[in-house]
């Protein structure tokens, strides 16, 4: 491992991303406005759409820097060439978006390089992710909704993911205006025919139907992630549509239905299909 991190390290020497200079970072989430040589040192490109993602790691014995430079090189190999710089024990990643509206690809890839990260360290990472913005005044504000997907992530004790901006939103919504009963009671009226079908067939409906939903309804994508055939995703779709008698089609359906896994996340059951209770 050390020598590995050593390696890691000085790759990121060699490269035009600083990734252990980050000194100005604090005074610019305090306020400041970066000077444009800084910036331009950093790798900022002034006319890219960039999401804020800040990684996590559980290892007190890989520095923030270490931490920085395997991100760096991971993000790197996926095509991911951004600014890269430690932040505490933590490491961020200003991840460029080509189409702000269009985040599927920013998802796929902040997880990929999440789960190769934690390959390569042996150790737990998650991260948060903010909204694709223009510009170092609405960067920061990506940075802290990056920070609070992070948190609301940790609250929710769960295992080591990435949470994006939307869902830290919604689960915040969730968390402070329903009462864990509510939120039972609303997951039992959506779900509760795919939950007793699932532990009574062994099946994986609800996880096939929270990655049809996070892929945007998209069967190609949905499949190519559940590594199944569109042929088999479509049969399970039609599946669920005969088992809770709804309308897949349907946009308020689909919304209830979506809103119903994420409580189920809230409730600390988002990873398996079991009993609501």
């Amino acid at each position: 491992m050390a020598d590995q991190l050593v390696n890691y390290t000085a790759i990121r020497s060699r490269t035009t991303l600083r990734t252990g200079r980050s000194e100005w970072l604090q005074a610019w989430l305090d306020g400041e406005t970066p000077d444009p040589s800084i910036l331009e040192q950093q790798g900022f490109q002034p006319h890219l759409f960039y999401a804020v993602v800040i990684y996590r790691q559980s290892n007190e014995n890989v520095s923030g820097a270490q931490f920085a430079a395997v991100l760096h090189m991971e993000a790197t190999r996926r095509g991911v060439v951004g600014p890269v710089m430690s932040h505490g024990n933590m490491a961020v990643l200003f991840h460029p978006v080509e189409d702000p509206q269009q985040t599927t690809r920013l998802k796929r890839k902040t997880e990929e390089i999440r789960e190769q990260v934690m390959n390569r360290l042996g150790t737990e990472v998650c991260c948060g992710v903010g909204r694709p913005t223009r510009g170092m005044d609405h960067l920061r504000m990506s940075f802290r909704e990056a920070e609070l997907a992070l948190r609301t992530g940790a609250e929710l004790q769960h295992q080591p993911r990435a949470t994006f901006f939307g869902n830290s939103s919604l689960y915040g919504l969730l968390l402070s205006n329903t009462s864990r009963a509510e939120l039972h009671h609303f997951c039992m009226t959506w779900l509760a025919e795919l939950i007793s079908y699932d532990n009574q067939q062994n099946s994986d409906l609800l996880d096939t139907l929270r990655t049809y939903f996070s892929n945007n309804g998209n069967t190609a994508l949905t499949a190519k992630e559940l590594r199944i055939h569109r042929n088999t995703l479509a049969y399970r779709l039609n599946r669920i549509a005969e088992i809770t008698c709804l309308d897949l089609d349907d946009a308020d359906v689909r919304l209830n239905l979506h809103l119903a896994l994420k409580a189920r996340e809230v409730l600390g059951l988002g990873g398996s299909a079991g009993n609501l209770q």
